[in-house]
Order: structure tokens, then sequence, then C-alpha cells
């Protein structure tokens, strides 16, 4: 795969994802006009990485076309939403694994739904990883045990 400069089209596309996505907010601090945006192409010319100043914010899926997160897109998109917004808020008693579980979660966004890309945070709000929700915060209520989400990155 190689890395190309973001063509005002390109940034039009990827705006548009993240705004569909996330939000507005999430689309402007990640295409703001003064930052440097790259995109990773395979060789039939599909955007597969996109980087902001350098640093990996998302991968684009090629299945629905929307953005897996990764941690410095994270960190930008929780810069940019107040909390709760697109968090699973976790408190830190046990070292993370692959997952999040009901016992693990303070609060996370009511919005979100089964398979939404979310930001798991402390409760100071630092990023602490990247995953997928598996159960929406209706359903956390009433479980004593279970995955609330599925990690994908987290920090070292």
């Amino acid at each position: 795969m190689r890395r190309i400069k973001a063509t005002d089209r390109i940034l039009e596309r990827l705006a548009g994802i993240a705004e569909f996505q996330f939000s507005e907010k999430v689309a402007r601090a990640w295409f703001d006009p003064s930052r440097n945006v790259e995109v990773e192409v395979n060789s039939r010319g599909s955007i597969r990485g996109v980087f902001v100043d350098g640093k990996r914010v998302a991968t684009l899926r090629p299945t629905d076309g929307l953005f897996s997160l990764a941690i410095d897109g994270a960190v930008l998109l929780v810069g940019a939403e107040d909390p709760p917004r697109f968090r699973v808020i976790a408190n830190m008693q046990r070292p993370l694994s692959g997952s999040i579980l009901v016992g693990d979660v303070v609060d996370l966004d009511p919005d979100l739904r089964p398979g939404d890309e979310v930001v798991v945070v402390d409760e100071s709000d630092t990023v602490i990883g990247v995953g997928r929700l598996r159960i929406p915060k209706a359903m956390l209520d009433g479980l004593a045990r279970g995955e609330v989400a599925r990690l994908r990155k987290k920090t070292s």
C-alpha cells in the first residue's frame, strides 16, 4: 500500500463519512484544512488508512465503508466531543484484556448501538482503547455480567 496526499474530493468524501458515522465536530477535528491529511491506498486505488499529521486516525472498512478507529483518531474524537459522546467510561479496577465487562462500566453514551465504534476512556476521560459496542446502555442495567465492548486496540 502507498500513501498519497488527500485531494479535495477525497477530503470531502472522508469528511462526509466521519460526519455520518460520528458528528460534524469529529469531521472538522480530523479534516481541518490546516492539517496534513494523507490516505493509504491499495493496488486498486481503494482508500484503506487515513492519516492526519502523520498519525493514523482510522481505517476505512471495505465491508461497510465506515471507519474503524485508531488510538490517535480516538484522541482527536475525545477532544472534539463532550463526554459521554461515543464513549464507554470504564473504571480501572483490573487490567484490561480484550473486553470491557459489565462490572468495568461506569457510564456509556446512550445513543450508541451494538456494532458502533466506541472510545474506551477512564473516569478522567483519558483514552485507554478503541473497539466496538456489543450491548446498548438500556440492557446494561439489567445485566450482572457480560461483555459491553470488545477492544480492538488499547494504549500501553
